[in-house]
């Protein structure tokens, strides 16, 4: 897997876990209760100046409130943990206080008992529930008044999840005078409320500056808090184009960029000094340049120009003086390249290809994994070309999942057309054949009977027919490429690859080819043999280079 790839996939689950921690706030829980709902509320002080520079002191709390309408009351039992903790001298302290109080239904008012340290709670509401819902364009929560901004705002719940809510306002300053000191502190609170009057969340930050009672010293601090209702009965109206906007924006943004600049980096054009003049390695061919490529395959690189923009490969080229005499064909999963001609390692590079197919032995940094023979078959119009036609048709797509299942079992050891996916367009491309049989014929039914006995895989069928094999054929203008030659491994030996051979062959010279050219791997002596009756030349070897050995078979189409 390519590293770009590796490093979206990375994004995108980041993006996803964080996502993941937020998810337990959308739901609305199931309650009997009139109201229920639990929140954290998180009190942090920073000393940012003077004698407080480095304090700090912390306040955690969760709270759970469970709410019952009696008449123009409210009933309330809530339970608090908490703890709180300040730096300077290490001192930790935690608790758990439990409250029962009301309040009323027509102001919001406390009515007996409170949930804040302050007794005495005339004239002040409850912080969490606005009777009746927003209408008015001011509200008392407890003993502060808030201005109602207009239209909807978003509160980040957690950090994590956006919600909407009518917004709260209130900014001001007044004189501290307490244990911290006296101080000038300037603040601004905002509230988020549904609609209805229920809570979703405040975000509260206030900064002091003065001087501390016992020293005298000028001192600075801030006071940072936020609560957030993490589960409740009633609906809190979820944000879904801030959520879309914030997580899945972003990434599609960065997939986007990433490739068009990675690819443009990657892709841009190198050029290597020589004394005859600049190697310039690049993906795209120069306009008006000549092919000077010296290789067995010189008369087929048209053709395979062609067929790799059809099989959407990239191509790569080395050029000079405007003279192309190296290219390189790169197959989808920029795994595996093939190379023609000069300046192949200047190509590998370029292309940063794991596997590479050239004519040359050695590759920096790359093994030898295997050596072919290339063959070439001369003199079509001159020979008899006649097959079995019964056995040997065009391979169409009725036929296609067949042959892809039994070149997938030959090439990675697995049923699965995912590792055939070439054929596809092999088969729509260029010219194929497959090789077929009827199960009533004795000879087919006597090597079935082998089949256990040998542990072959067990072949693919159609009807009543069988799979016996498989080839492909890449015309060119003067000459033709052999390739991807298959028999299913139970019927070798029984002149199945000869027919496939002749019938490639016969098409080349019904178009008015005269030669074809193929590769058969060095070992590989019952593929040589069947070649030898056509009295092929060898002309060259091609290599399959690897920077590591391959898991499956490494092949080029």
């Amino acid at each position: 897997m390519r590293k770009r790839t590796v490093l979206i996939i990375l994004f995108v689950m980041i993006s996803t876990i964080v996502q993941l921690f937020g998810i337990p706030y959308l739901g609305v829980k199931s309650s009997s209760h009139d109201i229920e709902f639990e929140y954290v509320y998180n009190w942090d002080l920073i000393g940012t100046g003077g004698w407080y520079e480095g304090y700090t002191e912390t306040f955690r709390a969760t709270g759970h409130y469970i709410i019952d309408f009696n008449g123009n009351y409210a009933n309330v039992t809530a339970r608090i943990s908490w703890t709180w903790e300040e730096n300077y001298y290490g001192y930790f302290e935690s608790d758990i206080d439990d409250y029962i109080f009301s309040y009323s239904l027509i102001d919001g008012s406390y009515v007996w008992g409170t949930d804040q340290e302050d007794l005495d709670t005339t004239g002040m509401n409850v912080w969490f529930h606005i009777p009746g819902g927003i209408q008015a364009s001011t509200y008392f929560l407890l003993d502060i008044s808030f201005e109602v901004l207009e239209g909807y705002h978003n509160i980040w719940v957690g950090h994590l999840m956006p919600f909407l809510g009518n917004k709260l306002y209130r900014t001001g300053s007044y004189v501290r005078d307490d244990i911290y000191g006296t101080f000038d502190a300037n603040y601004e609170v905002s509230d988020y409320f549904t609609p209805d009057g229920f809570l979703i969340g405040e975000v509260y930050t206030e900064f002091d500056d003065g001087y501390d009672r016992d020293t005298h010293f000028w001192s600075q601090f801030q006071l940072n808090s936020v609560i957030f209702i993490t589960s409740a009965n009633y609906l809190r109206p979820f944000n879904i184009g801030m959520y879309l906007l914030a997580y899945w924006f972003p990434i599609f943004c960065f997939v986007i960029l990433f490739y068009v600049v990675y690819e443009n980096l990657r892709w841009r054009p190198r050029i290597t000094p020589t004394k005859e003049g600049d190697i310039v390695i690049e993906r795209n061919l120069p306009q008006n340049a000549k092919f000077a490529i010296e290789s067995a395959y010189s008369e087929m690189i048209p053709s395979f120009l062609v067929r790799a923009r059809a099989h959407d490969k990239k191509i790569v080229c080395a050029y000079k003086n405007d003279l192309i005499e190296g290219i390189g064909f790169i197959e989808t999963d920029e795994k595996v390249g093939t190379f023609y001609g000069s300046y192949v390692s200047n190509m590998a590079e370029y292309a940063k290809v794991k596997y590479a197919f050239t004519e040359i032995s050695r590759l920096k940094d790359f093994r030898t994994i295997e050596t072919f023979d290339i063959f070439k078959v001369s003199d079509l119009d001159q020979r008899d070309l006649s097959f079995d036609t019964n056995h040997i048709r065009p391979l169409n797509e009725q036929h296609l999942d067949a042959v892809m299942k039994m070149i997938a079992n030959e090439d990675s050891g697995k049923k699965s057309k995912k590792y055939a996916k070439w054929v596809i367009k092999s088969s729509h491309d260029d010219i194929a054949v497959v090789a077929i049989a009827s199960i009533n014929e004795s000879w087919v039914q006597t090597l079935m009977t082998e089949l256990n006995r040998r542990n072959y895989p067990k072949p693919e069928m159609l009807m009543n027919e069988i799979v016996l094999g498989a080839g492909f054929l890449t015309p060119g203008e003067t000459q033709g490429w052999l390739y991807g030659l298959y028999v299913h491994p139970a019927f070798r030996n029984q002149g199945i690859g000869r027919m496939i051979v002749l019938s490639r062959l016969s098409a080349l010279k019904e178009l008015g080819l005269n030669s074809a050219i193929t590769e058969i791997a060095e070992w590989n002596s019952p593929a040589k043999n069947i070649y030898d009756d056509f009295n092929a030349e060898i002309i060259g070897k091609i290599n399959l280079l690897g920077k590591e050995m391959p898991k499956v078979k490494v092949r080029r189409y």
